[in-house]
């Protein structure tokens, strides 16, 4: 009997590298993504965070489709059930990676579609959603611009690790992480003129599965910052006798 490994969260790295596991841990970025997403969905009844993994799919199935069309090879000492390699000095070595012949194709590498779809996403929704937080210089800019910068160190660190741990060539690499850049610009224009628009009916539609989603008109940011305004002016004149106050 051969023994398979589940290559979805199967990564390997030579025991000789201090940072192997940090390119490991990488590497598996997006099951981390998907996971955190589904608990978001599960627990929190967010139609966003199911927008967001839908798009994820999408972009995994598309990558998975344009690699056995263009049908370029990953790099080739990659292959067949772990054994030894024979070095240039005549010493041998344990061959660490293991990808079966089925999943041969490598361009575009979908790990990297993957987080690049993520880093896009992020970015726009901050640049776009993001621009009326509260708080000081210091903690608006962290709270804007914070979960993008994650998301684009994680995804460059992710998209390095697959070439780094010899699973794609440098090229397969970034064809994905272009790939997945504009997937997720475009998912992004979608999630504007569609998802905003249409997301009140779908609620409804969901209601007895208590699915439900920011109603976002504008800068949600913005708005919740003119609601606070309210609020502050609202009980100013409360205290005030209910005189009118500018």
């Amino acid at each position: 009997m051969t023994l398979k490994p589940f290559s979805l969260t199967h990564v390997a790295y030579s025991s000789d590298d201090t940072l192997g596991p940090l390119w490991a841990l990488l590497s598996l970025a997006p099951p981390f993504c998907v996971v955190s997403l589904t608990t978001i969905i599960v627990v929190g009844r967010d139609l966003r965070a199911a927008f967001v993994l839908a798009g994820l799919v999408i972009t995994s199935i598309i990558s998975t489709v344009l690699k056995k069309i263009i049908d370029h090879e990953r790099p080739g000492h990659i292959f067949g059930p772990a054994g030894t390699a024979n070095h240039d000095d005549g010493k041998s070595s344990e061959m660490l990676l293991h990808v079966p012949a089925s999943q041969q194709e490598g361009m575009p590498s979908n790990h990297s579609a993957f987080v690049a779809f993520a880093a896009a996403f992020t970015l726009l929704f901050a640049i776009r959603r993001c621009g009326g937080m509260q708080g000081t210089a210091l903690v608006k800019s962290i709270k804007r611009w914070g979960p993008p910068l994650v998301a684009w160190a994680v995804a460059i660190g992710c998209a390095y690790s697959r070439v780094h741990l010899g699973y794609h060539t440098p090229n397969q690499v970034y064809a994905g992480f272009a790939l997945g850049s504009i997937l997720g610009a475009l998912w992004y224009a979608i999630y504007e003129t569609v998802y905003i628009c249409k997301v009140e009916k779908l609620e409804r539609l969901l209601a007895p599965f208590d699915f439900r989603s920011p109603h976002e008109t504008g800068d949600l940011a913005a708005e919740r910052r003119k609601g606070l305004d309210a609020r502050r002016k609202l009980d100013a004149q409360r205290k005030s006798g209910w005189k009118k106050i500018a």
